[in-house]
C-alpha cells in the first residue's frame, strides 16, 4: 500500500466533490453546502467519506445525502487507482467554513492507520457567487 497517495487521493476526491460535476437534482450541491457553510458562522461543515465506528455523522438534505452516497460508491474505485485500501484510512472529511477573514475555505482532510494527518486547501470549487462577507 503507498500510504504517501493518501493526499492526492483525498485532495482528488473533495476537489470533485465541490465542482461542477456535482450536479443533483437540478442543482448544484456546492450551492447549498456554501449555504449551510454561512450559517454555521465559522464551524466547519464536514463530510466524512472514512471515518472511525463511534463518530456521528451529521444529517443533510436529500440532495447532499443522494450526493455522499454517489460519492461514497466511487470511493472504493479511485482507492484502488491510488493503490490504497480504506483500511489504510482512518479518517477521511471534507470540510467547508467561512474562515475568519469571512472567506469560503474548502479543505479535504486525511489521516492513516499511523496517524499522520494530510490536509490540503482546495481553491477551485463550483462557486458561482462569491460569499456576501467577502470584498
Amino acid at each position: 500500500m503507498k500510504l504517501k497517495n493518501i493526499k492526492s487521493l483525498s485532495h482528488n476526491f473533495t476537489h470533485s466533490y465541490v465542482s461542477f460535476e456535482n450536479y443533483v437534482d437540478g442543482e448544484f450541491v456546492f450551492k447549498e453546502l456554501k449555504e449551510l457553510a454561512r450559517e454555521a458562522n465559522g464551524k466547519k461543515i464536514s463530510i466524512f467519506w472514512l471515518y472511525p465506528e463511534d463518530k456521528v455523522i451529521p444529517l443533510f438534505s436529500a440532495r447532499i445525502t443522494k450526493s455522499i452516497n454517489y460519492y461514497k460508491e466511487w470511493l472504493p474505485r479511485l482507492l484502488s487507482q491510488h493503490g490504497l485500501e480504506s483500511g489504510a484510512i482512518e479518517e477521511m472529511r471534507t470540510d467547508i467554513y467561512i474562515a475568519s477573514n469571512k472567506q469560503l475555505e474548502v479543505q479535504a482532510y486525511a489521516r492513516d492507520i499511523k496517524g499522520r494527518e494530510y490536509i490540503k486547501n482546495i481553491y477551485d470549487f463550483a462557486d458561482l457567487q462569491p460569499y456576501e462577507g467577502e470584498q
